[in-house]
Parts: C-alpha cells; sequence; structure tokens
C-alpha cells in the first residue's frame, strides 16, 4: 500500500512538472527568445531550450553594443541552468545588427534560414559541436568574408582558411567573395554564393564534377567565371540567375547534364554560350549562342543573343525566360515549344513564324506564337495583337512582361493559363468578358500596381493563386455564376478591404483570402460555405 502510495504521488509530482514545462514553454533570456524542449524535467535543470528570435519587443536600435553576436551555450533562468541545444529556423533572417557572430561549443545545429539576409555580417565562427546547418542558413549576406569552422568538427570545415563551409569534406554548402575554393570539393550546393555582391570573378577548381541549384543567382558584379573540365551535372536551375554582368561561358567538354529551364534568366549582359566541341551531349551549333541538347535538336537554355537555327526542332520550358531576347523567329522545323519558353521577356518587341510551320503560327502578322491546332496563344508580347480566332491564352504566356496599365481580355477568349499574365507589373486594371469560361491557377499573381478588376458573369471558379499578391488591389466584385473560390486565391492582398461575393457561391477555401484586411469579414458573413 505504501509503495502504491508513494508511485501515485510520484507520478502526480511528474505530471505537475512536465504541466509546468509546457505551460512555460517560452522565455526571454537578455536579447534571446527562448524555447523550451517539451516533456522535461524542469525541477533538475535537466533542460534543454533552442534560440528561436531576437526579442526586440523593448529593445530599440542598437540590439548589439559591439556589433558582435555570441549564441551562448547555457542560459539561466529563474534559477534553473538550461543546456541552448540549437537556433531554430529563421532565428534571426534579415537582422542588420550583427557584424561578427560566434556560436558558442556545445550547441548542435542552426536551423533553416537562421542568418540569412543578414547584410551587415561579415564573419562567422562555427565550434566544433555543430552537426547540422540548415538550407540557406546564411545565405544573402552579401558583406561576409570570414568563414571559420572549428577544427575539430567532424563535419564541417573550413580547411586552408578557405572562406568556405565545406560538409563530409567533398560539398561546398557556402561560400562569399572571399572564397578559394579547395582541393577536394567535387560538388557545389545549391545556393552556396547566392546574393554576394561584392563577387567579381571566381574560378571552380579540377575536381568539381556537380553544381547545383542557383548557387551564383543575384551576383550583380559576377563577370567571369571558369569551369572545370572535370564537371560533368548542372544539377539543378537558375545555376547563374541574375547575373547582369555576366557576359559569356563556356560549357565543357565531359558534361553530360543539364537541368531544364534557363541557367541564365535575368543575365542581362550575357552575349556568347558556347559549348566544348568536343562534348557529345550538348552542342552550340552554328554559332547559335545558346545550350542544344544533342540527341533532340532541343534548346535547353538561352540569352538574349541567341538565334534559333533551321536546325533546331524543340525550345524547351523556359528556355529563354527572362532574357534580353529582343525579336523572336520561329523557323519551320520547330515543331514543340514548351510552356513558358519565352516567360519575361520583357524587351522583346518582334514575334514571327516561318509561314512554312506545320505546328505554329503568326498569323496577321499578330506578334505572337500561336498553336495552329488549337488557337492558342504559346508567346505573346508587348506589341501582341491577338487575332480574333484565338481561343485560348496559354501558360506563362505574358508573364512579367511590361503589358499597357489596362488590359481587356478580347471577347473570343475562352480559357486564360495557369501565370499567363503574372508578374505584369504595370498592368492597372483588368477586364475579363463573359466568354471566358476558365482561368488557371496564379494567373495575375504578383500583378503588383492591378487595383481593379472588372469581370462579367462566365467563370465557375476562382482557381488558387489567381490575384495572389496583388499588392494594390482594393475592391474586387465576384460575379453571379462563381461556385467555388479555391486557397489562397487572393493571398496576401494586402490592400484588399472590400469584396462583394455572389450568392451562387457554394465554397470558399479557409486560405482563400489569407493576408487580406477583408480575411476576418468574410469568415464571418461566410462561415456556412467555408471549408
Amino acid at each position: 500500500m505504501h509503495i502504491k502510495s508513494y508511485l501515485c504521488l510520484f507520478c502526480c509530482l511528474l505530471t505537475c512538472l512536465f504541466a509546468q514545462a509546457n505551460k512555460k514553454n517560452s522565455f526571454i533570456y537578455g536579447i534571446f527568445l527562448c524555447t523550451v524542449d517539451k516533456f522535461v524535467i524542469i525541477a533538475t535543470g535537466d533542460s534543454t531550450v533552442s534560440i528561436t528570435s531576437i526579442d526586440r519587443s523593448t529593445r530599440t536600435h542598437p540590439l548589439l553594443s559591439n556589433d558582435t553576436l555570441v549564441i551562448p551555450n547555457a542560459i539561466i533562468h529563474n534559477g534553473y541552468e538550461y543546456q541552448v541545444e540549437g537556433i531554430e529556423d529563421n532565428a534571426f533572417i534579415g537582422c542588420k545588427d550583427i557584424k561578427h557572430l560566434i556560436i558558442s561549443e556545445g550547441i548542435d545545429y542552426i536551423g533553416e534560414n537562421a542568418f540569412s539576409y543578414c547584410t551587415e555580417l561579415q564573419s562567422i565562427h562555427i565550434p566544433s559541436t555543430i552537426d547540422y546547418i540548415g538550407n540557406a542558413a546564411f545565405h544573402s549576406c552579401p558583406n561576409l568574408q570570414t568563414i571559420e569552422v572549428h577544427e575539430k568538427n567532424e563535419r564541417y570545415d573550413s580547411r586552408n582558411q578557405c572562406n568556405a563551409i565545406i560538409e563530409h569534406k567533398t560539398d561546398l554548402i557556402l561560400g562569399c567573395h572571399t572564397t578559394q575554393i579547395p582541393q577536394g570539393v567535387t560538388r557545389i550546393c545549391a545556393e552556396a554564393f547566392k546574393g554576394c555582391l561584392k563577387l567579381d570573378s571566381i574560378t571552380i577548381p579540377e575536381g568539381v564534377v556537380e553544381m547545383e541549384s542557383g548557387i551564383f543567382r543575384n551576383c550583380p558584379r559576377l563577370k567571369y567565371i571558369k569551369l572545370p573540365q572535370t564537371l560533368e551535372m548542372l544539377s539543378g536551375g537558375g545555376t547563374f540567375a541574375d547575373c547582369i554582368s555576366l557576359r559569356n561561358i563556356h560549357i565543357p567538354q565531359n558534361v553530360s547534364f543539364i537541368e531544364e529551364g534557363n541557367q541564365f534568366h535575368g543575365c542581362l549582359s550575357l552575349d556568347s554560350i558556347i559549348v566544348d566541341s568536343r562534348n557529345k551531349t550538348y552542342d552550340s551549333r552554328d554559332g547559335c549562342n545558346a545550350i542544344v541538347e544533342t540527341a533532340t535538336d532541343k534548346i535547353i537554355s538561352g540569352c538574349g543573343k541567341s538565334r534559333i537555327v533551321g536546325s533546331i526542332k524543340e525550345i524547351g520550358p523556359s528556355a529563354f525566360g527572362n532574357s534580353m531576347i529582343k525579336s523572336i523567329t520561329i523557323p519551320a522545323n520547330i515543331t514543340k515549344i514548351h510552356n513558358g519558353a519565352f516567360w519575361g521577356c520583357r524587351f522583346c518587341t518582334s514575334i514571327s513564324v516561318d509561314p512554312r510551320n506545320p505546328v505554329y503560327d503568326s498569323r496577321n502578322d499578330c506578334n505572337a506564337i500561336i498553336e495552329t491546332a488549337t488557337h492558342k496563344i504559346i508567346t505573346g508580347c508587348i506589341t501582341t495583337n491577338i487575332p480574333q480566332d484565338v481561343v485560348e491564352i496559354g501558360e506563362r504566356a505574358f508573364s512579367r512582361m511590361p503589358l499597357p496599365t489596362f488590359v481587356a481580355i478580347p471577347d473570343n477568349i475562352q480559357k486564360i493559363g495557369e501565370s499567363a499574365f503574372a508578374g505584369c507589373e504595370r498592368i492597372y486594371q483588368v477586364f475579363i468578358p463573359g466568354s471566358v469560361k476558365e482561368i488557371g491557377s496564379s494567373a495575375f499573381s504578383l500583378c503588383n500596381s492591378l487595383n481593379g478588376v472588372f469581370m462579367e458573369k462566365g467563370i465557375k471558379k476562382i482557381s488558387s493563386g489567381t490575384f495572389s499578391q496583388c499588392k494594390n488591389l482594393n475592391l474586387i466584385e465576384i460575379p453571379e455564376g462563381v461556385k467555388e473560390i479555391d486557397r489562397s486565391a487572393f493571398w496576401d492582398c494586402s490592400n484588399l478591404q472590400y469584396v462583394s461575393l455572389p450568392s451562387s457561391l457554394e465554397h470558399i477555401a479557409p486560405s482563400a483570402f489569407d493576408g487580406c484586411p477583408c480575411d476576418s469579414l468574410v469568415k464571418q458573413n461566410m462561415h456556412a460555405i467555408i471549408y
């Protein structure tokens, strides 16, 4: 009986202590917001915490007295000592107070985006105990110049003062403008140099076999890069995206895989793409200034100075996306143009198709590529005149183009494709006639100037993300006949205060108006059909 009583009392005590831990799940320590691990016994002090973020609630700039942030390995709070286990995702994202970062011994992990966009960060010290660094933990830190990993760290290193973080001896996961890539590195990981604003040239050493996506994304000063003969794979898209100063690129002979999608979108100065003549998988035939998949005669990446030569049969997805191309001429042999092949070509003013082409045309000198059999616009530009017999505007056909402030969809159009006008930042008003029966997801997303949308009765569904992130949209009237508003249809329309909903409405997704001032009012009045 006594044993049972003591056991019962002990269990009750544990329950109370667990409850205390869960009830007080976080606390402020200095400038840190700390989160206590769940189900720990606080009374013994045998607890760990993670640092969640900076507490700015009662503080003003400057946050740090000497520009140096030291992440402690232990914290004392209310008489109990907590071991700091790690730094959570997004903990210090965008913090402009930190110039020097020291992470103390004993800390195990750094979460995703933990210090990304810390624009003043100059140096970081990684202790021997760190065994996990999340994706993009230090991305887009343009002033970073000193990267040091403790020599006893078993997973990461910065050998030979290379000013980089190397994982498992072979994978470079973070670099900066002072990085010297050491011997032994075989892979450069995704976005390793993203946002290095001071990087102007780099030589990738022999031995590197693979380069992942977005490695040099948004390195605006990068003018020169030399790729090694050992390189075999560009395994992700946008490797050199938005390198606006890059003028030329040479693809070595051993590259046997390049991810589809323009590797060079936003490279506004790029005018020379050359593939080594000994390469067996890709070529840049006839001085076309593009990467062509030899076996399929398909362009997979081009630039503003590319030419679509007569032997080309196919243009891959996003092949010329966000490039400086000013005119597009489609030869007779082209039989396949993928969706979004020319998205964002905002400087393009002329489009023509060889009249002998059996699949595509540019009827009536419309300055567009039309799929002849379906009467669908595949690609348009700022001078396009939509012919009366066209019935569909295809996926990303006008995406990110500087269209006029008022866009009236012609009354012969029955369908507007996914992301057809996404990112058209100049559009102020759009008119959608009753002939349109279907609007694809994200069709008008990111149209930041869009203020008025006028829709006639015709469509039955507002698809996911159709008007998401249209920051200037203030009022919208959904026409009668619409039965469904899908998820995130108006997500993050931060000025959308007034919405008129039709009596025909049967379903509103819970996230349809997330991030809109009108969200609570919609949920309050239409709760019966939100599910």
